[in-house]
């Protein structure tokens, strides 16, 4: 549903921007026609150039990730290359708006600014989405009445962490790890899971005592819910008694494992 919900905005994000470049007739497409089809012209292209960036823009950001390594380095520094296939299957495809440009040498260049463009669109639709979400979030948090919220896992409400008053209902038991995703937080029990708007170390704060470590950039777990370690040497994972494995940073190994949260 989250996909979903950036990809319509994503996609409403262009149609400006596909209206913009009609209007102005760039590279001498201005007399190519009327408005509404320079518009539509510059939408097909647009279109392709996001179906293209948009799943590598995905690869790259898991990757970022996966390494630990910056993450608006490596996704720039990718899209940039992915720019260059992307030149090459516009010039195949031999557009008006492409032959213009004179060439590979004249594409490529362009080619960059588009992919560079989406990266700006798609930046845009998570600052919307969780301002959507953070307003929705607000107007319920109106409706609903705190005392009507049961015990979860029958702990006394009161001796529960701040964490569990965000769930909903529905979400019983104890929490077993948190995992960041974007601008959000996906809470993870015994066979369920919730996504909350939160940064993930306002997420761990709000779990107060419990006793958990932050094993990876994006993620903390309770240190009841680990069921055993797998790995050695630096290169560890964390199986949980839910089944979900967790990712161990290397850099982070030793001091799980001075806090007795890791096996030696």
């Amino acid at each position: 549903m989250k996909r979903l919900r950036r990809t319509i905005l994503e996609l409403w994000a262009m149609l400006p921007l596909a209206a913009i470049a009609g209007f102005l007739g760039p590279f001498g497409t201005y007399l190519a026609g009327d408005f509404v089809h320079r518009t539509g012209r510059w939408g097909l292209l647009l279109l392709g150039a996001y179906i293209v960036v948009r799943p590598t823009m995905i690869f790259w950001s898991w990757l970022a990730r996966a390494t630990a390594l910056p993450h608006g380095t490596i996704v720039f520094c990718g899209l940039m290359l992915s720019s260059i296939p992307m030149a090459l299957l516009w010039e195949w495809a031999g557009m008006e708006e492409v032959r213009r440009l004179g060439g590979f040498s004249g594409l490529l260049p362009f080619t960059a600014l588009c992919a560079a463009l989406i990266m700006v669109v798609a930046a845009w639709a998570d600052r919307a989405d969780a301002h959507l979400l953070r307003f929705y979030d607000g107007t319920m948090s109106r409706r609903i009445i705190p005392a009507a919220t049961p015990p979860q896992g029958g702990v006394p409400a009161a001796s529960r962490p701040r964490l569990y008053a965000r769930l909903s209902p529905r979400f019983t038991g104890d929490i077993a790890a948190l995992e960041s995703e974007d601008h959000y937080v996906r809470v993870h029990g015994r066979g369920q899971s919730e996504l909350l708007l939160i940064r993930l170390r306002d997420a761990i704060a709000e779990m107060d005592a419990t006793p958990g470590e932050q094993t990876h950039r994006s993620w903390w777990v309770a240190r009841d819910a680990v069921a055993e370690t797998l790995g050695s040497g630096r290169n560890r994972e964390i199986r949980l008694a839910n089944g979900l494995r967790v990712p161990v940073a290397r850099d982070s190994v030793d001091r799980l494992q001075q806090s007795g949260f890791l096996s030696a």
